[in-house]
Protein backbone atom coordinates (compact mmCIF):
# COMPACT_ATOMS: atom_id res chain seq x y z
CA UNK A 1 0.00 0.00 0.00
CA UNK A 2 2.96 2.52 0.95
CA UNK A 3 4.51 1.70 -2.81
CA UNK A 4 1.26 3.04 -4.11
CA UNK A 5 1.05 6.27 -2.13
CA UNK A 6 2.70 8.50 -4.13
CA UNK A 7 1.23 7.26 -7.78
CA UNK A 8 -1.88 7.82 -5.68
CA UNK A 9 -0.67 11.65 -4.70
CA UNK A 10 0.16 12.60 -8.64
CA UNK A 11 -2.94 10.90 -9.48
CA UNK A 12 -4.65 13.38 -6.97
CA UNK A 13 -2.74 16.82 -7.88
CA UNK A 14 -3.28 15.73 -11.85
CA UNK A 15 -6.85 15.65 -10.94
CA UNK A 16 -7.13 18.43 -9.15
CA UNK A 17 -5.37 20.62 -11.36
CA UNK A 18 -7.82 19.59 -14.10
CA UNK A 19 -10.46 20.36 -12.23
CA UNK A 20 -9.36 23.65 -11.46
CA UNK A 21 -8.62 24.35 -15.17
CA UNK A 22 -11.63 23.24 -15.98
CA UNK A 23 -13.59 25.37 -13.06
CA UNK A 24 -11.09 28.35 -14.53
CA UNK A 25 -12.59 27.75 -17.84
CA UNK A 26 -15.87 27.94 -17.34
CA UNK A 27 -15.95 31.13 -14.97
CA UNK A 28 -13.96 32.65 -18.12
CA UNK A 29 -16.28 31.87 -20.33
CA UNK A 30 -19.19 32.57 -18.17
CA UNK A 31 -17.68 35.87 -17.71
CA UNK A 32 -17.26 36.65 -21.34
CA UNK A 33 -21.10 35.40 -21.94
CA UNK A 34 -22.79 37.27 -19.50
CA UNK A 35 -20.27 40.34 -18.49
CA UNK A 36 -21.25 43.48 -19.52
CA UNK A 37 -18.36 45.55 -18.90
CA UNK A 38 -14.72 45.51 -19.46
CA UNK A 39 -14.07 44.64 -15.84
CA UNK A 40 -15.75 41.29 -16.59
CA UNK A 41 -13.34 40.49 -19.64
CA UNK A 42 -10.20 41.47 -17.73
CA UNK A 43 -11.11 39.03 -14.72
CA UNK A 44 -12.01 36.40 -17.67
CA UNK A 45 -8.40 36.93 -19.48
CA UNK A 46 -6.83 36.14 -15.44
CA UNK A 47 -9.07 33.08 -15.27
CA UNK A 48 -8.24 31.76 -18.89
CA UNK A 49 -5.20 34.11 -20.21
CA UNK A 50 -4.35 31.10 -22.70
CA UNK A 51 -7.90 31.00 -24.20
CA UNK A 52 -7.81 32.49 -28.06
CA UNK A 53 -11.79 33.28 -27.81
CA UNK A 54 -11.13 35.07 -24.16
CA UNK A 55 -8.25 36.73 -25.90
CA UNK A 56 -10.46 38.01 -28.65
CA UNK A 57 -13.33 38.86 -26.46
CA UNK A 58 -11.47 41.48 -24.59
CA UNK A 59 -10.18 42.76 -27.59
CA UNK A 60 -13.11 43.27 -29.48
CA UNK A 61 -14.76 44.52 -26.49
CA UNK A 62 -11.90 47.49 -26.42
CA UNK A 63 -12.07 48.40 -29.53
CA UNK A 64 -15.79 48.65 -30.28
CA UNK A 65 -17.33 49.13 -26.76
CA UNK A 66 -14.51 50.60 -24.33
CA UNK A 67 -15.38 54.07 -23.47
CA UNK A 68 -12.96 55.74 -24.91
CA UNK A 69 -11.78 53.23 -27.39
CA UNK A 70 -8.52 51.30 -27.11
CA UNK A 71 -8.21 50.09 -30.64
CA UNK A 72 -4.14 49.48 -30.58
CA UNK A 73 -4.98 47.28 -27.13
CA UNK A 74 -7.41 45.48 -29.15
CA UNK A 75 -5.61 44.79 -32.16
CA UNK A 76 -2.98 43.46 -30.51
CA UNK A 77 -5.35 41.10 -28.19
CA UNK A 78 -6.94 39.61 -32.02
CA UNK A 79 -3.16 39.54 -32.71
CA UNK A 80 -2.43 37.25 -29.68
CA UNK A 81 -5.99 35.17 -30.48
CA UNK A 82 -4.37 34.22 -33.87
CA UNK A 83 -0.97 33.51 -32.12
CA UNK A 84 -3.08 30.96 -29.73
CA UNK A 85 -5.48 29.27 -32.31
CA UNK A 86 -3.36 30.27 -36.03
CA UNK A 87 -5.89 28.08 -38.07
CA UNK A 88 -9.35 29.79 -36.70
CA UNK A 89 -10.68 31.80 -39.53
CA UNK A 90 -12.95 33.70 -36.84
CA UNK A 91 -9.69 35.56 -35.75
CA UNK A 92 -8.71 36.54 -38.63
CA UNK A 93 -11.64 37.60 -39.43
CA UNK A 94 -11.83 39.62 -36.66
CA UNK A 95 -8.54 40.79 -36.79
CA UNK A 96 -9.07 42.34 -40.92
CA UNK A 97 -12.49 43.42 -39.02
CA UNK A 98 -10.36 45.33 -36.49
CA UNK A 99 -7.70 46.97 -39.19
CA UNK A 100 -10.25 48.01 -41.31
CA UNK A 101 -11.79 49.83 -38.73
CA UNK A 102 -8.80 51.62 -37.64
CA UNK A 103 -7.48 52.43 -41.14
CA UNK A 104 -4.92 49.90 -41.57
CA UNK A 105 -6.34 48.90 -45.35
CA UNK A 106 -3.40 46.54 -46.33
CA UNK A 107 -3.35 44.88 -42.80
CA UNK A 108 -7.24 43.88 -43.23
CA UNK A 109 -6.63 42.70 -46.59
CA UNK A 110 -4.03 40.36 -46.11
CA UNK A 111 -5.91 38.93 -42.35
CA UNK A 112 -9.54 38.88 -44.49
CA UNK A 113 -8.28 36.66 -47.57
CA UNK A 114 -6.27 34.45 -44.86
CA UNK A 115 -9.64 33.85 -43.12
CA UNK A 116 -10.87 32.65 -46.41
CA UNK A 117 -7.70 30.59 -46.79
CA UNK A 118 -8.43 29.13 -43.79
CA UNK A 119 -12.62 29.03 -44.76
CA UNK A 120 -13.09 28.50 -48.29
CA UNK A 121 -16.20 27.26 -47.85
CA UNK A 122 -17.74 29.74 -45.23
CA UNK A 123 -20.36 32.18 -46.51
CA UNK A 124 -19.42 34.88 -43.90
CA UNK A 125 -15.66 34.91 -44.76
CA UNK A 126 -16.19 35.31 -48.36
CA UNK A 127 -18.78 38.09 -47.46
CA UNK A 128 -16.38 39.92 -45.38
CA UNK A 129 -13.64 39.88 -48.30
CA UNK A 130 -15.54 41.07 -51.04
CA UNK A 131 -17.58 43.50 -48.61
CA UNK A 132 -14.03 44.67 -48.44
CA UNK A 133 -13.19 45.15 -52.09
CA UNK A 134 -16.66 47.03 -52.46
CA UNK A 135 -16.09 49.12 -49.72
CA UNK A 136 -12.45 49.77 -51.03
CA UNK A 137 -13.65 50.64 -55.00
CA UNK A 138 -11.96 47.16 -56.21
CA UNK A 139 -15.33 45.72 -57.70
CA UNK A 140 -13.60 43.03 -60.30
CA UNK A 141 -11.86 41.48 -56.98
CA UNK A 142 -15.69 41.49 -55.12
CA UNK A 143 -16.97 39.58 -58.23
CA UNK A 144 -15.74 36.63 -57.71
CA UNK A 145 -16.40 35.94 -53.99
CA UNK A 146 -20.06 37.62 -54.05
CA UNK A 147 -20.77 34.77 -56.08
CA UNK A 148 -19.27 32.52 -53.95
CA UNK A 149 -21.18 33.76 -51.14
CA UNK A 150 -24.30 33.68 -52.31
CA UNK A 151 -24.07 30.20 -53.53
CA UNK A 152 -22.95 29.12 -49.73
CA UNK A 153 -25.24 30.90 -47.59
CA UNK A 154 -28.18 28.43 -48.36
CA UNK A 155 -28.54 24.28 -47.82
CA UNK A 156 -28.58 21.98 -50.10
CA UNK A 157 -27.01 23.89 -53.15
CA UNK A 158 -30.52 26.12 -52.51
CA UNK A 159 -28.61 29.85 -51.99
CA UNK A 160 -30.89 31.87 -48.60
CA UNK A 161 -32.95 34.21 -49.76
CA UNK A 162 -32.15 37.11 -46.96
CA UNK A 163 -28.40 36.38 -47.74
CA UNK A 164 -29.03 37.15 -51.42
CA UNK A 165 -30.90 39.88 -51.08
CA UNK A 166 -28.23 41.80 -48.66
CA UNK A 167 -25.68 40.84 -51.37
CA UNK A 168 -27.37 42.59 -54.11
CA UNK A 169 -28.27 45.79 -51.61
CA UNK A 170 -24.54 45.72 -50.78
CA UNK A 171 -24.10 45.73 -54.91
CA UNK A 172 -26.61 48.55 -55.54
CA UNK A 173 -24.96 50.92 -52.87
CA UNK A 174 -21.85 50.18 -53.98
CA UNK A 175 -22.34 50.48 -58.22
CA UNK A 176 -25.47 52.34 -57.78
CA UNK A 177 -28.05 49.67 -59.28
CA UNK A 178 -25.22 48.51 -62.47
CA UNK A 179 -27.06 45.58 -63.67
CA UNK A 180 -24.36 44.26 -65.80
CA UNK A 181 -22.31 43.76 -62.96
CA UNK A 182 -25.37 42.59 -60.66
CA UNK A 183 -25.96 39.75 -63.83
CA UNK A 184 -21.97 39.17 -63.06
CA UNK A 185 -22.31 38.06 -59.54
CA UNK A 186 -25.41 36.50 -59.34
CA UNK A 187 -24.88 32.93 -59.83
CA UNK A 188 -27.02 31.11 -62.81
CA UNK A 189 -28.82 28.68 -61.27
CA UNK A 190 -32.67 29.00 -61.14
CA UNK A 191 -33.37 30.29 -57.59
CA UNK A 192 -30.42 33.01 -57.82
CA UNK A 193 -31.84 34.51 -60.75
CA UNK A 194 -35.12 34.48 -59.37
CA UNK A 195 -34.05 36.33 -56.69
CA UNK A 196 -32.11 38.75 -58.56
CA UNK A 197 -35.09 39.65 -60.86
CA UNK A 198 -37.27 40.34 -57.51
CA UNK A 199 -34.27 42.68 -56.54
CA UNK A 200 -34.59 44.23 -59.75
CA UNK A 201 -38.31 44.68 -60.16
CA UNK A 202 -37.82 46.68 -56.54
CA UNK A 203 -35.06 48.86 -57.76
CA UNK A 204 -36.54 50.53 -60.74
CA UNK A 205 -35.22 47.37 -62.87
CA UNK A 206 -38.64 46.06 -64.35
CA UNK A 207 -37.84 45.67 -67.78
CA UNK A 208 -34.53 43.55 -66.80
CA UNK A 209 -36.44 41.73 -64.16
CA UNK A 210 -38.98 40.77 -67.29
CA UNK A 211 -36.02 39.44 -69.57
CA UNK A 212 -34.71 37.08 -66.55
CA UNK A 213 -37.95 36.00 -65.51
CA UNK A 214 -38.62 35.33 -69.29
CA UNK A 215 -35.49 32.78 -69.66
CA UNK A 216 -36.65 30.88 -66.17
CA UNK A 217 -37.67 27.82 -66.94
CA UNK A 218 -39.92 27.15 -63.70
CA UNK A 219 -37.68 23.87 -62.54
CA UNK A 220 -37.88 25.73 -58.70
CA UNK A 221 -41.56 26.28 -58.78
CA UNK A 222 -41.18 27.80 -55.42
CA UNK A 223 -38.73 30.80 -56.39
CA UNK A 224 -40.67 31.09 -59.98
CA UNK A 225 -44.31 31.10 -58.15
CA UNK A 226 -42.59 34.39 -55.67
CA UNK A 227 -41.34 36.49 -58.03
CA UNK A 228 -44.26 36.01 -60.72
CA UNK A 229 -46.90 37.32 -57.57
CA UNK A 230 -43.94 39.85 -57.09
CA UNK A 231 -43.83 40.96 -61.14
CA UNK A 232 -47.65 41.18 -61.00
CA UNK A 233 -47.66 43.33 -58.21
CA UNK A 234 -44.52 45.89 -59.14
CA UNK A 235 -46.42 45.69 -63.09
CA UNK A 236 -49.59 47.15 -61.57
CA UNK A 237 -48.28 49.94 -59.57
CA UNK A 238 -46.25 51.08 -62.06
CA UNK A 239 -49.21 51.34 -64.74
CA UNK A 240 -47.44 48.50 -66.73
CA UNK A 241 -50.83 46.13 -66.63
CA UNK A 242 -50.47 44.04 -69.97
CA UNK A 243 -47.03 43.42 -69.18
CA UNK A 244 -48.29 41.86 -65.33
CA UNK A 245 -50.90 40.31 -66.97
CA UNK A 246 -48.45 38.13 -69.10
CA UNK A 247 -47.04 37.22 -65.87
CA UNK A 248 -50.44 36.45 -64.36
CA UNK A 249 -51.53 33.75 -67.51
CA UNK A 250 -47.87 32.34 -66.09
CA UNK A 251 -49.20 32.06 -62.61
CA UNK A 252 -52.85 30.82 -63.99
CA UNK A 253 -50.75 27.57 -66.10
CA UNK A 254 -48.93 27.01 -62.65
CA UNK A 255 -52.12 26.72 -60.76
CA UNK A 256 -53.96 24.75 -63.72
CA UNK A 257 -56.71 27.26 -64.52
CA UNK A 258 -58.49 28.48 -67.03
CA UNK A 259 -57.48 31.21 -69.42
CA UNK A 260 -59.41 34.31 -70.49
CA UNK A 261 -61.82 33.61 -72.77
CA UNK A 262 -60.86 34.96 -76.41
CA UNK A 263 -62.90 38.31 -77.08
CA UNK A 264 -63.43 39.01 -72.99
CA UNK A 265 -61.03 41.09 -71.05
CA UNK A 266 -62.28 39.65 -67.97
CA UNK A 267 -60.83 36.64 -66.26
CA UNK A 268 -62.83 33.68 -64.41
CA UNK A 269 -66.12 36.02 -65.54
CA UNK A 270 -68.27 34.02 -64.28
CA UNK A 271 -66.51 33.04 -61.00
CA UNK A 272 -66.19 29.22 -62.19
CA UNK A 273 -62.82 29.03 -60.85
CA UNK A 274 -61.53 29.73 -56.85
CA UNK A 275 -60.22 33.19 -56.99
CA UNK A 276 -56.12 33.58 -56.68
CA UNK A 277 -56.55 35.75 -54.24
CA UNK A 278 -58.06 33.02 -51.47
CA UNK A 279 -54.56 30.87 -52.51
CA UNK A 280 -52.21 34.05 -52.55
CA UNK A 281 -53.82 36.26 -49.75
CA UNK A 282 -50.83 38.81 -50.61
CA UNK A 283 -52.92 39.30 -53.84
CA UNK A 284 -55.81 40.35 -51.45
CA UNK A 285 -53.58 42.35 -48.81
CA UNK A 286 -51.97 44.34 -51.93
CA UNK A 287 -55.03 44.38 -54.07
CA UNK A 288 -53.22 42.86 -56.58
CA UNK A 289 -53.76 40.22 -59.60
CA UNK A 290 -56.45 40.24 -62.44
CA UNK A 291 -58.53 37.62 -60.61
CA UNK A 292 -61.63 38.61 -58.09
CA UNK A 293 -60.68 39.78 -54.73
CA UNK A 294 -63.60 39.05 -52.72
CA UNK A 295 -63.10 40.81 -49.81
CA UNK A 296 -64.38 40.41 -46.01
CA UNK A 297 -67.08 42.96 -44.89
CA UNK A 298 -68.67 43.15 -41.18
CA UNK A 299 -72.15 42.68 -42.36
CA UNK A 300 -72.29 41.56 -45.95
CA UNK A 301 -72.33 37.88 -46.86
CA UNK A 302 -70.45 37.48 -50.48
CA UNK A 303 -69.13 34.58 -51.95
CA UNK A 304 -69.30 31.70 -55.05
CA UNK A 305 -72.60 29.80 -55.44
CA UNK A 306 -74.17 27.42 -56.93
CA UNK A 307 -77.40 27.91 -55.62
CA UNK A 308 -78.27 31.03 -57.86
CA UNK A 309 -76.43 31.51 -61.46
CA UNK A 310 -77.32 32.35 -65.03
CA UNK A 311 -74.78 29.92 -66.50
CA UNK A 312 -72.34 27.21 -65.55
CA UNK A 313 -72.02 26.18 -62.16
CA UNK A 314 -71.26 29.60 -59.93
CA UNK A 315 -72.14 33.22 -59.15
CA UNK A 316 -71.43 35.97 -56.95
CA UNK A 317 -73.92 35.73 -54.20
CA UNK A 318 -74.50 38.86 -51.94
CA UNK A 319 -76.41 38.15 -48.69
CA UNK A 320 -77.91 41.95 -46.71
CA UNK A 321 -78.64 40.56 -43.35
CA UNK A 322 -77.91 43.37 -41.19
CA UNK A 323 -77.55 46.80 -40.83
CA UNK A 324 -73.88 48.22 -42.48
CA UNK A 325 -71.70 49.91 -39.91
CA UNK A 326 -69.52 50.70 -43.38
CA UNK A 327 -70.28 50.60 -46.79
CA UNK A 328 -69.17 47.86 -49.08
CA UNK A 329 -66.41 48.49 -51.24
CA UNK A 330 -63.82 44.78 -51.03
CA UNK A 331 -65.15 43.08 -53.93
CA UNK A 332 -63.07 44.19 -57.08
CA UNK A 333 -61.01 42.83 -59.91
CA UNK A 334 -58.85 44.83 -62.22
CA UNK A 335 -59.09 44.76 -65.98
CA UNK A 336 -55.87 45.30 -68.95
CA UNK A 337 -56.60 47.11 -71.46
CA UNK A 338 -54.02 48.22 -74.29
CA UNK A 339 -55.62 51.02 -75.66
CA UNK A 340 -58.17 54.36 -75.14
CA UNK A 341 -61.46 54.73 -76.68
CA UNK A 342 -64.51 53.03 -75.91
CA UNK A 343 -65.46 49.45 -73.93
CA UNK A 344 -68.45 48.11 -73.09
CA UNK A 345 -68.51 45.79 -70.20
CA UNK A 346 -71.91 43.68 -69.45
CA UNK A 347 -72.95 41.34 -66.81
CA UNK A 348 -75.91 39.69 -65.55
CA UNK A 349 -77.37 40.03 -62.31
CA UNK A 350 -80.84 38.97 -60.26
CA UNK A 351 -81.93 40.88 -57.44
CA UNK A 352 -84.18 40.09 -54.37
CA UNK A 353 -85.49 43.04 -52.27
CA UNK A 354 -82.91 45.31 -53.28
CA UNK A 355 -83.62 48.95 -51.30
CA UNK A 356 -85.17 51.43 -53.82
CA UNK A 357 -83.38 54.08 -52.53
CA UNK A 358 -80.42 55.76 -54.44
CA UNK A 359 -78.31 56.51 -51.42
CA UNK A 360 -78.68 52.55 -50.58
CA UNK A 361 -78.55 50.72 -53.36
CA UNK A 362 -75.79 48.60 -54.77
CA UNK A 363 -74.01 50.12 -57.87
CA UNK A 364 -71.16 48.62 -60.32
CA UNK A 365 -67.79 51.45 -60.37
CA UNK A 366 -65.20 51.69 -62.85
CA UNK A 367 -62.03 53.40 -62.43
CA UNK A 368 -58.53 53.88 -62.92
CA UNK A 369 -56.71 51.68 -60.83
CA UNK A 370 -54.03 54.02 -60.26
CA UNK A 371 -55.57 57.28 -60.66
CA UNK A 372 -59.69 56.75 -59.49
CA UNK A 373 -60.28 60.77 -59.08
CA UNK A 374 -59.66 61.17 -62.49
CA UNK A 375 -61.58 58.17 -64.23
CA UNK A 376 -64.68 56.42 -62.57
CA UNK A 377 -67.95 55.82 -63.77
CA UNK A 378 -71.24 54.34 -61.95
CA UNK A 379 -74.10 52.65 -62.56
CA UNK A 380 -76.99 51.27 -60.29
CA UNK A 381 -78.49 47.83 -59.99
CA UNK A 382 -81.54 47.21 -60.56
CA UNK A 383 -83.87 47.66 -57.36
CA UNK A 384 -86.57 45.50 -56.21
CA UNK A 385 -87.02 41.95 -56.83
CA UNK A 386 -85.59 40.67 -60.94
CA UNK A 387 -85.00 37.32 -62.76
CA UNK A 388 -81.70 37.65 -64.18
CA UNK A 389 -81.11 40.56 -66.74
CA UNK A 390 -78.35 41.55 -68.49
CA UNK A 391 -76.89 45.04 -67.79
CA UNK A 392 -74.47 47.18 -70.19
CA UNK A 393 -72.35 50.08 -69.28
CA UNK A 394 -70.12 52.13 -72.08
CA UNK A 395 -66.86 53.05 -71.14
CA UNK A 396 -65.18 56.12 -72.32
CA UNK A 397 -61.22 55.49 -71.32
CA UNK A 398 -59.11 58.14 -71.19
CA UNK A 399 -55.75 58.04 -73.42
CA UNK A 400 -53.07 57.48 -70.46
CA UNK A 401 -55.49 54.57 -68.78
CA UNK A 402 -54.27 51.05 -69.13
CA UNK A 403 -56.13 49.20 -66.39
CA UNK A 404 -59.59 49.37 -65.36
CA UNK A 405 -60.73 48.28 -61.93
CA UNK A 406 -64.31 46.76 -61.61
CA UNK A 407 -65.71 47.22 -58.64
CA UNK A 408 -69.22 46.12 -56.58
CA UNK A 409 -69.80 48.67 -54.24
CA UNK A 410 -72.71 49.36 -51.88
CA UNK A 411 -73.81 52.18 -49.93
CA UNK A 412 -74.47 52.02 -46.33
CA UNK A 413 -78.07 50.04 -45.78
CA UNK A 414 -78.45 51.32 -42.50
CA UNK A 415 -81.48 49.43 -41.73
CA UNK A 416 -82.71 45.65 -43.06
CA UNK A 417 -86.08 44.44 -42.59
CA UNK A 418 -85.24 40.56 -41.90
CA UNK A 419 -88.23 39.10 -43.28
CA UNK A 420 -87.33 40.86 -46.92
CA UNK A 421 -83.31 40.13 -46.49
CA UNK A 422 -82.08 42.01 -49.93
CA UNK A 423 -79.73 40.10 -52.08
CA UNK A 424 -78.03 39.98 -55.21
CA UNK A 425 -76.45 38.23 -57.79
CA UNK A 426 -73.75 38.74 -60.11
CA UNK A 427 -72.24 36.49 -63.41
CA UNK A 428 -70.99 36.56 -66.52
CA UNK A 429 -69.09 39.88 -66.85
CA UNK A 430 -67.95 40.15 -70.17
CA UNK A 431 -65.72 43.61 -71.67
CA UNK A 432 -64.86 43.64 -75.14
Amino acid sequence: MLKRLPLLVIALLVATAAGNFIVRDFLASSLVAFGEDGASRDLALQYSPADPSVVAARAKYLIYRAEPPRPEEGISGLQRATQLSPRDYRFWLELGRAYENTGNLPAAEKALARSVELAPAYFETRWALANFYLRTGRNDLASSDLREAIILSGRDGRPDERATLITFNAISGATGNDFDFLKKVAPADEVSQAYLAGFLSNHDGLDQAFQIWKRLTGSDLASFRSLTLQLIRESQLKGRFQDGYQAWEKLAIIEGLNSRDPGNLVFNPGFEQKPLSETYTELAASQSGFDWIIGRHPEVRARRTDLEKHSGSFSLGLNFAAAMSQELQEISIIVPVDHSGRYELTWFVKTKNIPLLEDEAPFIEISDPLRPAEFSQRTRIPAGTNEWSEQKLSIDIPIDTRGLKITIRSPRMRTVDRSRVPEVWFDDFKMR
